[in-house]
C-alpha cells in the first residue's frame, strides 16, 4: 500500500468509501452515476473546418521519415510471461534498436492502418488502436539513449500520418529524466549488472482532441484510449524481442518538460522503458554501490525540471473553443500531479480484485494451453491491421464463436504486466466478467474470468442477464449486442485506486482496463471477431448482474464481441 504522501487532494476515502469528498471520487460519481447529468450540461459540434487535427504535426523541427514497416513482425503472445514458459527458448530477443525495429515499434503501436473513402466516410482515419469518433488524444514520444542506425539520439515525436519522427531534443537519456520516471540510474548499480534502457516511449494526451466534442467526459475517453494505446506497445515490445516496463508514478513537471509538453492541452499519462538483450542477472542488495549524491541544484531545492531547458515548438493548431469548456477534466488532471520525491511504495494488487466466491467446479471451462495455436500462428501485424470496432452500425452476425477461439481470446487477458505498481510483474488491477451469448460449446450466462494458476471461466449461476442486454441495447443502438458472440466487462475497485493513488487514480485504473481491452480486441481480430467498445451502459444494471453490491467496484469497459458483416463502408489499407 501507499504511503499518505501518494494522495491526492482532499482525504483519502476511509468508511464513506465511493461517497468520500476527494477530487477523485467526486470525478469517478460525475462520469458514471451521474454521467447523464454530465451530458446535459452539453457538448461541442464535430465535422467543421475548426475540428482538431487527428494527428499532431509540427514546423520548422528537423523531419525523419521512417522506412516501410514491416509486414510480419512476430507472434502477438510473445509479451505474455505464460507463453514464454510454454515455449522455452523460443521468444525473440532485440540485440539492439535500430531503425527498422523503431519503425515497426510505432507503426504497431498507434500507426494508421486504413482509410475510409466515399461521401458518407464521417470518420475516414482508422489507426491500430480504437478511438472514440477517431479522435486519436493520444501522442507518442521516443527517447532514445544511442543511435538507432541513421536516427541519432534524441527525443522525437511520432508524425503517425506521414509515419515519420520529427526531433524535438539531441542527446541520449538524461538522468534526471531516468530518475523523474523511476528508473535505475546506470550509475548507481555495477557495470554490466543491470541494463540501461535504449529508449523511453511517453504517451501523452492532448486534451482538445477529445474535449472539443465530449468536454469533461473526455478525460475517461482519455485515459481508456491511452491504456489501450500502452495495451499495444507491450504487445509490440513483446513481439520484437524488447523488454518493455509501464510508469505510471513518474514526476509530471519533469516528464512534460522533457518532451516539451505544457502540462494542460497536453500532457504525459504512462512512460514505458524499453530495453534490449537478454535480462541480467540480478546483482544482490549488499553488493550494490550506493547512489551518488544528488545534485548541487537538489541539494539547493532546485526543481529537477530546471536541467532541462524548455522547449518552444511550434506546432499546427486548429479549433479556438476555451479550455473553460472542460474545467472539471483539467481540475481532475491537476490534483493527479506528482513528484513521487520520497519514493514509490510497492501497491498490492489483492486489494484491488473482487471478494472471491464460489467457484464453478466441473462446470468451470479451462482455458489451458492445449488448444492453443503454436508459436508463429498468430502474427501481430496482420492482427492489428484486422482489428476493427464492427463499423459505424455493428450488426454482428453469421456462425457462432467456437469455444476453443473464446479460448484463445481470453487466456491471456489477465496475464501479469510490467510496471511500477510493484517489484515484478503483477496482474493488471481489474476483474473480467464475459457475457456469453453465441459461443459454441459453451453455455449462455455470464462467467468471471480466473486467470492463475491455469486461466479459466467460471460460471456465475442465478443470473438474468436478459435486463443487461436489454439496457445495452436501447443505450447504445448503433451496436445489436443482443447478436454478439461475447461481451466483456472490465471491472475496477475506484475506492482502492484513490487510497493507493489519490486522484490519479482515474487514470491508471483506466489504463489498467485498457491494457487487457487491448489484448482482448488484437486476440479477437486474430480469429475473425471484432471488438466495440462501448460506454453506453448503465453501471448499476451490470454491478447488479454480477451480483456485486459494494458500489467501490465499477464497470469501466463493456467490449462487444462479434463477427463484422459486410457493409457499404470502404476502407483501404494503408501501406508505406
Amino acid at each position: 500500500m501507499t504511503s499518505t504522501a501518494d494522495h491526492g487532494t482532499g482525504t483519502a476515502p476511509g468508511a464513506a468509501g465511493v461517497d468520500a469528498d476527494t477530487v477523485g471520487l467526486r470525478f469517478w460519481r460525475r462520469t458514471f452515476e451521474g454521467v447523464r447529468e454530465l451530458f446535459a450540461e452539453g457538448h461541442g459540434e464535430e465535422g467543421g473546418a475548426d475540428d482538431p487535427l487527428p494527428a499532431k504535426t509540427y514546423r520548422g523541427l528537423p523531419r525523419h521519415p521512417l522506412s516501410a514497416p514491416a509486414r510480419a513482425v512476430g507472434d502477438a503472445r510473445w509479451s505474455f510471461a505464460a507463453f514464454r514458459r510454454a515455449h522455452p527458448g523460443g521468444a525473440p530477443c532485440l540485440d539492439r534498436l535500430d531503425e527498422p525495429a523503431v519503425s515497426a515499434l510505432l507503426h504497431c503501436v498507434y500507426g494508421m492502418s486504413r482509410l475510409e473513402a466515399g461521401p458518407h466516410a464521417v470518420w475516414p482515419y482508422h489507426r491500430l488502436v480504437a478511438s472514440a469518433r477517431c479522435f486519436y488524444p493520444v501522442e507518442l514520444y521516443l527517447w532514445t539513449a544511442e543511435p538507432a542506425g541513421e536516427l541519432a539520439a534524441g527525443c522525437y515525436h511520432y508524425d503517425p500520418a506521414h509515419h515519420a519522427l520529427t526531433r524535438l531534443r539531441a542527446g541520449g537519456l538524461p538522468d534526471v529524466l531516468l530518475a523523474a520516471v523511476g528508473v535505475e540510474r546506470p550509475a548507481a548499480v555495477l557495470r554490466g549488472a543491470y541494463d540501461a534502457p535504449s529508449a523511453l516511449l511517453v504517451a501523452a494526451v492532448c486534451f482538445r482532441k477529445a474535449a472539443f466534442r465530449y468536454r469533461d467526459y473526455a478525460y475517461r475517453l482519455c485515459g481508456q484510449e491511452a491504456g489501450m494505446t500502452v495495451g499495444n506497445a507491450l504487445l509490440t515490445a513483446g513481439t520484437l524481442g524488447l523488454r518493455a516496463r509501464v510508469h505510471h508514478r513518474f514526476d509530471d513537471e519533469v516528464v512534460n518538460r522533457a518532451v516539451g509538453l505544457d502540462g494542460f492541452e497536453e500532457t504525459a499519462v504512462a512512460v514505458l522503458d524499453l530495453r534490449t538483450g537478454p535480462l541480467p542477472a540480478p546483482v544482490p542488495a549488499a553488493r550494490r554501490p550506493a547512489p551518488p549524491p544528488p545534485s548541487a541544484g537538489a541539494a539547493r531545492g532546485t526543481s529537477p525540471a530546471t536541467a532541462l531547458p524548455a522547449i518552444r515548438a511550434a506546432y499546427v493548431r486548429t479549433n479556438a473553443t476555451e479550455p473553460t469548456a472542460w474545467s472539471g477534466l483539467l481540475e481532475v488532471d491537476r490534483a493527479a500531479r506528482r513528484t513521487w520525491a520520497a519514493g514509490r511504495p510497492a501497491v498490492d494488487p489483492r486489494a484491488f480484485r473482487l471478494p472471491a466466491e464460489t467457484r464453478g467446479g466441473e462446470r468451470e471451462l479451462s482455458l489451458a494451453a492445449p488448444t492453443e495455436p503454436a508459436p508463429g500462428e498468430i502474427e501481430l501485424a496482420a492482427a492489428l491491421r484486422a482489428r476493427d470496432s464492427g463499423g459505424r452500425m455493428f450488426l454482428p452476425g453469421g456462425d457462432p464463436l467456437p469455444v476453443h477461439r473464446l479460448a484463445s481470446v481470453l487466456r491471456h487477458a489477465l496475464e501479469p504486466v510490467p510496471s511500477d505498481h510493484t517489484g515484478r510483474d503483477c496482474r493488471p488491477l481489474v476483474d473480467c466478467h464475459v457475457l456469453a451469448l453465441g459461443v459454441d460449446g459453451l453455455d449462455s450466462g455470464l462467467y468471471r474470468l480466473h486467470p492463475a494458476p491455469v486461466p479459466v471461466l467460471a460460471p456465475v449461476p442465478g443470473r438474468d442477464w436478459r435486463a443487461v442486454l436489454a439496457m445495452l441495447c436501447d443505450r447504445t443502438p448503433a451496436v445489436n449486442s443482443a447478436k454478439a458472440d461475447a461481451i466483456v466487462f472490465l471491472t475496477v475497485n475506484r475506492v482502492e485506486g484513490e487510497r493507493a493513488f489519490g486522484a490519479r487514480g482515474y487514470r491508471i485504473l483506466h489504463q489498467e482496463s485498457g491494457i487487457v481491452a487491448q489484448r482482448v480486441s488484437v486476440l479477437a481480430a486474430a480469429v475473425g471477431r471484432s471488438v466495440r467498445v462501448t460506454n453506453g451502459y448503465h453501471e448499476g444494471v451490470v454491478r447488479e448482474l454480477m451480483g456485486v453490491a459494494d458500489r467501490a467496484y465499477v464497470p469501466v469497459f463493456c467490449m462487444v464481441v462479434g463477427r463484422r458483416r459486410a457493409t457499404a463502408q470502404y476502407e483501404m489499407p494503408l501501406t508505406w
